[in-house]
Parts: C-alpha cells; sequence; structure tokens
C-alpha cells in the first residue's frame, strides 16, 4: 500500500495542555510525527511550524529540520512539482506547500544545505509560475483555475518575496477575491488571510474583527479551523486582551500525554482528526505570540569609569584638574577617595600619598607667609586625614596653623577683600575633622557671621571702609558653607539657605550659577550642571528631607554616557564615587517575569484594589500558572517575587530595574522611549529582587478595570519586551512593547 500512516496509533489520555510546555510540546510531537509520514503537504506543515518555533525553544531543533527538509528534497521530481506523496505526479497545493516549507527552514540551515534549497526553492517556484492560467492556478497545470490552489500559490510567491505589485499576484488575487472556495468556510478564510499577508495585501479591520468575534464566540469551530484562524489573526494584530483570550482558547483545547502537546479535529463520517496539520497552525498561531529573548550583552548601568581615573594619575604621583595638568590638592584628594572603589594598586596610592605629603608641606608654608587659609591645604588635610597618614603632633600643628591665618576672631579670607564665606567654611570644616568641638567659640564666631550675611546663598563677600555686600551667590560656596555648618547651626536657621539651594537645581543637577550674565552678548544664560555639586548637592539636601536620590543617579549615569566628565577628574571622581553606592542589579525583562510565574511564589500587593478583584486576579494566576500566588497585606518590596498593582509614583523603579528610562512627569509617563499620558495607559514594567522579580503594574485609580484585565483575559502568558505600555484609545487598547 502507498500510503504510510500519517501517525503510528497513540493509546494515551488527553488532558489539556499547560502553557509553558504549549509550544515545546507540540514541537516535539511534530518532529515525531512528520518522520511517520510521507505525505508532502503534512511533512511541508511541520517543518513550517517547527521553523517558527525554532527561536522560542530551549533545545535545537535543527538536526530535526534537517532531516524532514532532506525528504522534502527526495520528493522534488523532475519537473520541479511536488506530488501529494513521493514519486506522484506533480500539483500546485503540494509543490506550493513544499516551497513555503523549504523557504521558512532556509534561515535555520548551515550554507551547503542552504545551497541545496535555494536550488530546489527555484526549481518549485518555476514549476508554479509556469502551472499560473492568466488569472490563479488550478490543481494541475492546464485545469481551470480553482481557489484553493490559489491562495496556496500566492503563499508560497508572497514567502519568496512576490508582492501585489507583480502582474501574476494581482491577476489571482482578483481572481479569489470573487471565487468560491471548494474548502471549509473557515478554512478559506484563513488562508485568504495568511496569503494575504504574505503579498502585502490589505485587510479591513472590519475582517480582522469578524475573526475575533468568530474566535471568541463561535463554540462549533472545527479545531484546525480554529487554529489556522488564530495563526491568521496573529499575523496581522498585536496581542492585546481580546487576542490573549484567544490563544488562550486555543491552548485549552491542546491534548497532552508526557511531554508531547498536540491538537486535533474530532473526526466524522467525512474528515479526519488531521493531527499533524492542526498542531502545525496550532504551534504557528502560538510561537508567533511568544519569543524567548535574545541573548545580549548588557553593560552594567552603575559602571564606574576606574580606567579612565587611574590613566589621569601624573608621574609624580599626584591628580591634575585634567588630563596631563599639574597636580592638584582638590583634584588628589577626590581621585583618591573614588579609587577606593576601583581595586587601585598599592604602588598608585603610595605615590599619590608622597606627592600629597610634599604639597601639605608646601601649602602650609604658603599660608603662614600669605596669612590666608588655603583651598590645596585643606585637601592635602583631607587626603592625610582619610589614609590615617598624619601623626598626632601634625594635627596639632594643623589646627595652630588654621587658627594662626585668621583676619579676625573665627573669619578667614584676605586682605583685599575681607572676611570670605568660602575660606571660612574651609577652616571650619578642617578644624572640625581635626576634632575641634561645634561649641568651641571659634567656631560658633563664625557661624554667627556666615548666617548673618545672608538669606540665602553664599558667594564672594566685599568689605569696604563704609558697607559690606555679597556678589552673585553660587552654589560652590553654598554648598561648602552648608557642610561646614552641618552639626552647628540648627535646621530652623538652615532652611532658607536650603531653599535656595534646592531652587538652583537646573536639568537634574547643580551648576555653578543657575544662570549667569555675559555682557558682551548682553543676555543672560543658564549655567551647566556639574557632576561634582550635584552629588555633594545631594548628600547634603537628604540630611534635611530632600532626596534626590534616583534623579542624581540619573544625571550621573547620563554624564558618564555622554562624555561630559571626560578628562576631568573630579567629575570622573564624583560620578565614581556615585555609582560605586549602586549595587548591581542584573538586567530583567517581561520574559524573565513570564519565566517565574510558572516558578516562583509571588506576594501581591495590590494597595489600591478591591479584595475581591484581587482575588480573581489570583484565580486567574493560579489557572494559568504553576507558580504560587499569595496576597499581601502590605505596601513593602522585600527580597522575594511580588506582583506591585499600584498608582503612578507610588514606588520608586530605579533601584529595582536602572536599566530602563522611566519617569513620571506633568501628567505623562515615560517608558523607555515612549510616552504617553498617565490616565490613558497602564504600564508593566519588570524589576529584580534580592532573591526574585517584581512586576510592576502601574495605572490611574481610573483605569484599574484594565489593570485587573492583564490578568483576567490571559494577557499576561504573552507579556515581553523591556516593558509594555497598554493604550487606551477610542476605548480600546493598544499595546505597545518597550525594547
Amino acid at each position: 500500500m502507498k500510503k504510510v500512516l500519517a501517525l503510528v496509533m497513540i493509546v494515551l489520555m488527553l488532558i489539556p495542555a499547560v502553557s509553558a510546555g504549549a509550544i515545546d510540546g507540540s514541537a516535539r510531537f511534530l518532529k515525531d510525527a512528520a518522520k511517520s509520514t510521507q505525505q508532502t503537504r503534512e511533512i511541508s506543515l511541520a517543518i513550517m511550524a517547527l521553523s517558527v518555533g525554532a527561536s522560542d525553544l530551549n533545545w535545537d531543533i535543527t538536526p530535526d529540520l534537517v532531516t524532514l527538509v532532506n525528504s522534502m528534497l527526495s520528493y522534488q521530481n523532475p519537473d520541479g512539482g511536488w506530488g501529494l506523496y513521493p514519486r506522484e505526479t506533480s500539483n500546485v497545493l503540494d509543490t506550493a506547500y513544499a516551497v513555503i516549507a523549504l523557504k521558512r527552514a532556509y534561515p535555520h540551515l548551515k550554507t551547503l544545505e542552504r545551497l541545496e534549497i535555494k536550488s530546489a526553492l527555484n526549481r518549485g517556484l518555476s514549476y508554479l509560475l509556469s502551472a499560473e492560467n492568466k488569472a490563479g492556478w488550478g490543481y494541475v497545470p492546464g485545469t481551470p483555475s480553482s481557489c484553493y490552489p490559489t491562495l496556496l500559490a500566492l503563499w508560497a510567491l508572497g514567502e519568496n518575496g512576490y508582492s501585489y505589485n507583480s502582474r501574476v499576484v494581482r491577476n489571482a488575487v482578483e481572481y479569489v477575491e470573487n471565487a468560491t472556495c471548494d474548502i471549509p468556510e473557515y478554512e478559506a478564510l484563513a488562508l485568504r488571510l495568511i496569503a494575504y499577508h504574505s503579498i502585502g495585501y490589505q485587510v479591513s479591520n472590519e475582517t480582522l474583527e469578524s475573526v475575533k468575534e468568530l474566535l471568541l464566540n463561535e463554540d462549533g469551530l472545527k479545531m484546525k479551523e480554529r487554529a489556522m484562524l488564530t495563526y491568521a489573526l496573529v499575523l496581522y494584530t498585536p496581542v492585546d486582551f481580546d487576542t490573549a483570550r484567544i490563544l488562550i482558547k486555543l491552548e485549552s483545547y491542546g491534548k497532552s500525554t508526557n511531554d508531547l502537546v498536540y491538537w486535533m479535529n474530532t473526526p466524522d463520517l467525512f474528515s479526519s482528526t488531521e493531527l499533524i496539520a492542526t498542531t502545525s497552525y496550532a504551534l504557528m498561531a502560538l510561537s508567533t505570540t511568544f519569543e524567548l529573548p535574545p541573548a545580549k550583552e548588557v553593560k552594567n548601568p552603575y559602571e564606574m569609569p576606574c580606567q579612565e581615573l587611574k590613566n589621569m594619575q601624573n608621574p609624580d604621583g599626584g591628580w591634575g584638574l585634567g588630563l596631563n595638568e599639574p597636580s592638584d590638592e582638590k583634584a588628589t584628594y577626590y581621585a583618591l577617595t573614588a579609587i577606593q572603589a576601583c581595586y587601585p594598586e598599592e604602588e598608585s596610592i603610595e605615590k599619590a600619598l608622597a606627592w600629597t605629603r610634599e604639597a601639605f608641606k608646601n601649602d602650609a608654608a604658603w599660608m603662614e607667609k600669605n596669612h590666608r587659609m588655603s583651598v590645596g591645604y585643606y585637601y592635602a588635610l583631607k587626603t592625610l586625614l582619610m589614609y590615617s597618614n598624619i601623626t598626632t603632633e601634625e594635627k596639632a600643628q594643623a589646627e595652630e596653623l588654621i587658627r594662626s591665618v585668621q583676619l579676625d576672631y573665627g573669619l578667614w579670607g584676605n586682605t583685599v577683600l575681607g572676611p570670605q564665606p568660602y575660606e571660612t567654611a574651609l577652616a571650619i570644616k578642617a578644624l572640625r575633622e581635626l576634632g575641634v568641638s561645634a561649641n568651641d567659640p571659634l567656631i560658633q564666631k563664625a557661624k554667627d557671621w556666615l548666617l548673618s550675611i545672608s538669606n540665602g546663598g553664599w558667594g564672594t563677600y566685599v568689605t569696604t571702609e563704609y558697607y559690606s555686600y555679597m556678589l552673585k551667590p553660587d552654589v560652590l560656596t553654598t554648598i561648602t558653607v552648608l557642610e561646614a555648618l552641618e552639626g552647628i547651626a540648627t535646621p530652623e536657621e538652615l532652611k532658607p539657605h536650603i531653599e535656595w539651594l534646592i531652587d538652583q537645581r537646573l536639568n537634574g543637577g547643580w551648576p555653578y550659577w543657575k544662570t549667569y550674565y555675559v555682557w558682551e552678548k548682553n543676555r543672560e544664560f543658564p549655567g551647566t550642571p556639574t557632576v561634582e555639586l550635584t552629588v555633594r548637592a545631594t548628600d547634603l539636601l537628604i540630611g534635611y528631607g530632600y532626596n534626590y536620590t534616583n534623579q542624581t543617579l540619573d544625571f550621573v549615569m547620563n554624564a558618564r554616557d555622554s562624555g561630559a566628565i571626560d578628562k576631568k577628574t573630579i567629575e570622573i571622581a564624583s560620578a565614581i564615587d556615585y555609582l560605586s553606592r549602586f549595587q548591581y542589579v542584573p538586567p530583567v525583562s517581561l520574559y524573565d517575569i513570564r519565566s517565574a510565574l510558572d516558578s516562583d511564589v509571588f506576594g501581591i500587593i495590590a494597595p489600591g484594589m478591591d479584595n475581591e478583584s484581587v482575588g480573581e486576579i489570583i484565580n486567574t494566576l493560579n489557572d494559568l500558572f504553576s507558580g504560587g500566588f499569595i496576597q499581601l497585606n502590605t505596601t513593602s518590596i522585600d527580597e522575594d517575587s511580588y506582583i506591585v498593582m499600584a498608582n503612578f509614583g507610588d514606588y520608586p523603579l530605579r533601584p529595582y530595574n536602572p536599566y530602563l528610562k522611566f519617569y513620571v512627569e506633568e501628567g505623562t509617563v515615560t517608558v523607555g522611549n515612549i510616552t504617553v499620558p498617565t490616565n490613558k495607559a497602564v504600564v508593566l514594567v519588570p524589576g529584580k529582587t534580592p532573591k526574585g522579580v517584581v512586576l510592576f503594574v502601574l495605572y490611574e485609580p481610573e483605569n484599574a478595570g484594565i489593570a485587573k484585565e492583564v490578568f483576567t483575559t490571559g494577557f499576561i502568558r504573552y507579556i515581553r519586551g523591556d516593558a509594555m505600555v497598554l493604550l487606551i484609545e477610542n476605548g480600546r487598547v493598544r499595546v505597545i512593547v518597550a525594547g
């Protein structure tokens, strides 16, 4: 008997297929089932499905594809076509199936195998083109055009680059638009949609909506029809709530035994189970909407520019303000503070300390000569204190020296302009670090003077014989004074100065001046924020209840990545210092969430959602996934896995996902490169905890129903990408994948 049974008979218990294994299990079923048949279209459909699903499997399907492709190549007739079985007369249907299958398999094969396929494809296409009537195709060359072979031929041509612009395609489309198909109505509809998609021929939204309606509400569909229509639908539309319901419905009809999953028609007097065909279309439908994340190298978002800093050290051991510039005490202090996070070589530290010791001695001599507080001396002293490289005797000498260079009691500055807030603040800081009490009369005198000369910021102060006044206050002087007065002045005394500092924030950071005037151009310009001032301001303000941690992290990373800190020692060092405070968080995507739903126990945090809705969500999750789901009476995220349903702004996302650009501002939310109104969006963002993952579902209260439907429709099964935005437009939800 020429025909070989499509499948060996299997006696098994039929149970519903479970999601994660649906793609894997149906691929395992098809690779074995296709080897048990010699029917061209069955092998072809299996090759198509396995090729579509190849990238979604955790194992290599290529050897099985090669075996099936080799069978197809051996079945090709001398005229370039294929018959229903080997050595049977070529026909349009089977040739079209074979051509589609070989084209789908082509990317998965090696060079030599591709060359053989290319030759077979060219011969198969030549057969199809030669078999064309003036409009459409018959079952074999020379027979009248018929709908079924014409649709398959269109699909095959479309897979191989033919479009509606081609004469042969246009004529065929015109034919099938007016033809009645001799196959079941819904199979014909599905093939029409698939063929039109392959050639780029537009299909109306009304048609697609009618297919959705059919799949959602028509329970009388045969399983093959359902699988074909579902595959056709997902070619055109991204997964939305309706599509998710349709896919869940298709999956629910799958049967499984051991690790095999398959779909079949219920046989009647005039039809068979069509196991291979039905399972192939089901796999293509599910795999088209599912994808494993591509392997990619991810840069640590907190990566520190350590090598750049190391490369900037001068031969004398110090660091200059810029590359190859003379060594500077402040730059060297900042470099040594930061380089501790970079696993420095001991020799590098020793050279820097040796240079600092020499600078410390020279700066002390300068102070004695000029009777002024030295910025260099202050930072050299801080460096030696940081490394405990100063004796008790030297500390006492340093205190005595600083006291000796006062202009007046508790005031430091210069003889030209008089006492200066900046130098006075440095002196206070130095004395405090040397152990002088905050209650020391000298310190209190300095505090009183500093508070008396400004109600906002501080800058250069001018004292004349007749009056005194402050020039334009600047951020550097103000931060330095506020740092000096910590623990000396009360928060109430410092409040107006803190508020002034906050008001100077610009473009995510702090510049020396928020604006500055250029006389030559007769206009004001905005200042340029620096990493040093931004980090110092952030560290200072958090002690007074103002938290800019995440915004400053964004600023520092942007400055690093944009090149704004290149060849600037203090900027690079400040960036390293700030970035070193953040623990590396592995990259995370919605694929990771999807995987964890089948393995982890998730705590459900939904402070703004009623208990009944949360209960429905948990019931759905338990039906769809094999993980565990427990409602929590807390809003805190700990170390495990969580699903958090909350309003925009309720949770900082940066600690859980530093890779994704996310911020809420003036009624909009930005996710990656997508910005939408918060009142028109529900956003899904993945995050990482020390021992698990967290899925944030963020929304405005009026969209709680849509947030709920993310779960109850089964849409959660099809989440993907770095994040997802569900945008509400004209009463419908449009899905946008970020990343």
